[in-house]
């Protein structure tokens, strides 16, 4: 992290991000990883595709409160990876202990979830951990607390 801290808040990041997608081409990850909160990656580049996927990610978040610290793990098929967005700003770098939304990254796995006074979203609400397949979903999970 070469940035303050509050350059790693949502909208921040969706500002440079924009600026990424307006231009219409691939970057090298090892290149952008600082400009947007990516803490690890597989793929040498980071498409326009990703780059829509975080997108929507950090515009869904801003709407729903999760204005802080975010960050992305650009995975490839079949491993860990996701999109994660907090309440908090970061105190050290590191995401904060505090509520977060989550969506995956890969078409493998499109679920949205969400911690939440230290429960995790869908499964509190009896259902399985993959099954808030939509932001909407997602909204109406959050509307309900």
């Amino acid at each position: 992290m070469n940035r303050p801290f509050s350059d790693y808040n949502a909208e921040p990041v969706l500002e440079r991000l924009e600026k990424m997608i307006e231009a219409g081409w691939s970057r090298r990850i090892d290149v952008v990883y600082d400009d947007l909160s990516i803490f690890d990656w597989w793929p040498e580049k980071l498409t326009v595709s990703h780059m829509k996927q975080m997108r929507t990610f950090l515009k869904e978040a801003i709407k729903l409160g999760y204005t802080g610290y975010v960050c992305f793990k650009v995975g490839t098929h079949c491993c860990a990876n996701g999109m994660w967005a907090h309440k908090e700003e970061t105190k050290n770098g590191y995401s904060p202990d505090g509520d977060f939304i989550y969506r995956s990254f890969t078409p493998d796995y499109t679920n949205w979830q969400a911690k939440i006074n230290g429960q995790n979203y869908p499964e509190a609400t009896g259902a399985e951990w993959d099954s808030c397949k939509t932001a909407k979903q997602l909204e109406t999970i959050l509307a309900s607390l």
